[in-house]
């Protein structure tokens, strides 16, 4: 568009150009015409004179003929009156004048002679005419000349009307065009300084200031609506230490590589935020805590180095105390080396009692559920995930306190007893012999003993009895109903929920729909029912996410 608008503006500077020197031509034509027409009237009173003259001459001879001297002499005052007029207009015509002045001075003196006065009288009259003829002819011809002249100007003016109508008209589109040129250059001006002052310079994401304000709105939107949402607040891991090792520019490269694997897990209604150094936020509507918990969860398979502390509403609540409950679920995941961790009442100091669920029996369970994880190549964080759904479901059913922090913890360790199963039926991709599932079967015993010899018996009996089933079939009590501690069933729907929505190796996860229609189906054989309606109560307010 630019060099099409300085083509243009060449073309039409030329053009003005074009007009002026046609103007200065015509004004000159003009000129021109005007003195060709002043000339032409000139010649045609000297015309006029030489009419005169002739009829003086031939007052002359009627005078003569009738010998009226005084008539006679009066007539040939007015002829010598009209030639010298005759030159005296046009100088060019002073010789012809004087001529003809001579020829009548013969007539006079054949007059005055007595003789030879009629021929003298026959030549001067033809002199007089052709002189007339010829003032005439130059003098039509010269006003001919006036005419063409007169009308190229006219023709030209005609042209210079139109070609500058053109170019006045070119001049106001472009004059429009770069109007509009400044004005979108000062709209983008303008949007790229809002741009600034809403986004981080580094990553591009919106920044602290948008973040407050947009959680501010999405809150009021989910107060208004009963629609919920989630906000995930997320630690990037060590950066300090990669700044102090490598440089900042490779601490800022880790930043700008977590703020695309952020686009990249992010739907078109969710946003993501820079609110700090080594800190980032996300908020997702239509999300509860679970399908926040799927959505770091794969952000993690694209940049494992973070850690996320997750928070959800589905009502009008304080913003600050929705960033208070995400940053205390990221302070205890940190604090505990988990990778995630969604918000439940226990976790806030400030408002949960006293529980066992301390500082270091936490970074002892983790630890231990981080080495099963490692342990068994087919799953990743699967400790982790059953121990933020047991919380979730737990939650549901009214959970509260030290039984909820309790529960926390029996999710996390509920299969540390694999650490005593041989890797070779552990990470077995097929299907296990009945000698080997008996193997497979100790670890929910081996598991009780580690948990109990670490000063937790309650949750080791949970963990002992989570794979009881409602219809005593399970192992490896055969116990049923409500014999089976409720915790212990909660972690049984857990797991199994997980393990169908997890990949392995040897196949891909069956999905949602069909894991929830499996524990429905086995609902009141194998699996509590209220504890499987539960979870389906979890998933739908956070199913939304899940995409």
């Amino acid at each position: 568009m630019l060099r099409r608008l300085s083509v243009l503006s060449v073309v039409v500077w030329l053009g003005v150009a074009g007009v002026l020197s046609l103007a200065v031509v015509l004004t000159a034509e003009l000129n021109r015409a005007a003195d060709t027409s002043e000339e032409a009237l000139v010649m045609a009173q000297v015309n006029g004179a030489y009419g005169a003259a002739q009829k003086a001459a031939g007052d002359q001879r009627v005078a003569l003929a009738a010998g009226a001297r005084g008539d006679h002499a009066g007539a040939s005052v007015q002829l010598r009156a009209a030639l010298a007029r005759a030159g005296t207009l046009v100088p060019s015509e002073r010789r012809r004048a004087s001529e003809l002045l001579g020829l009548h001075d013969r007539y006079l003196r054949a007059v005055a002679a007595g003789s030879g006065e009629q021929a003298a009288a026959g030549r001067l009259a033809d002199a007089l005419e052709r002189a007339a003829r010829d003032a005439g002819d130059r003098a039509h011809a010269l006003g001919i000349s006036a005419y063409d002249s007169e009308r190229r100007v006219i023709d030209g003016a005609q042209l210079v009307v139109a070609v500058s109508f053109v170019i006045f008209g070119v001049l106001w589109w472009m004059l429009r065009q770069n109007r509009r040129r400044l004005e979108a250059a000062r709209r983008q001006e303008i949007e790229r300084l809002a741009e600034m002052a809403s986004c981080d310079p580094l990553t591009g994401l919106r920044n602290h200031r948008v973040f407050h304000e947009d959680l501010a709105r999405e809150l009021q939107r989910c107060g208004r609506t009963g629609v919920p949402m989630a906000l995930v607040l997320l630690d990037l891991d060590d950066l300090k230490t990669l700044n102090d090792t490598h440089g900042h520019q490779a601490g800022d490269r880790q930043i700008r590589r977590l703020a695309d694997a952020l686009r990249e897990h992010l739907r078109a209604t969710d946003t993501a935020y820079r609110i700090g150094g080594d800190e980032f936020a996300a908020i997702l509507p239509d999300a509860h805590g679970w399908g926040a918990l799927e959505f770091t969860q794969r952000l993690r398979r694209t940049f494992p180095d973070v850690t996320a502390g997750i928070a959800s509403a589905d009502t009008l609540r304080s913003r600050d105390e929705l960033i208070h409950d995400a940053d205390m679920a990221l302070l205890t995941a940190k604090r505990t080396h988990q990778h995630a961790l969604v918000f439940t009442p226990e976790i806030d100091p400030a408002t949960a009692a006293p529980t066992t669920d301390d500082h270091h029996v936490q970074t002892l369970a983790a630890a231990l559920a981080r080495a099963v994880d490692a342990k068994d190549a087919y799953t990743r964080s699967h400790c982790q995930t059953v121990s933020q759904l047991s919380a979730l479901i737990a939650t549901e059913l009214g959970f509260s306190g030290e039984r909820l922090a309790k529960m926390r913890l029996a999710g996390l360790l509920h299969d540390v007893g694999k650490i005593g199963v041989p890797d070779a039926i552990l990470n077995k991709p097929a299907a296990l012999t009945d000698d080997e599932f008996a193997v497979m079967r100790q670890h929910a015993v081996l598991g009780y003993e580690i948990v109990e010899s670490a000063g937790l018996p309650e949750q080791a009996g949970w963990v002992r009895h989570h794979h009881e089933r409602i219809d005593g079939t399970g192992y490896p009590d055969g116990l049923s109903g409500d014999e089976i501690p409720l915790e212990s069933r909660i972690i049984l729907v857990a797991d199994s929920f997980e393990a169908m929505t997890s990949d392995r190796p040897y196949r891909r996860a069956p999905g949602r729909e069909f894991a929830l229609e499996e524990l429905r189906r086995n609902a009141g054989t194998q699996f509590d029912p209220d504890v499987v309606d539960a979870l389906c109560r979890v998933l739908d307010r956070g199913a939304l996410v899940a995409a």
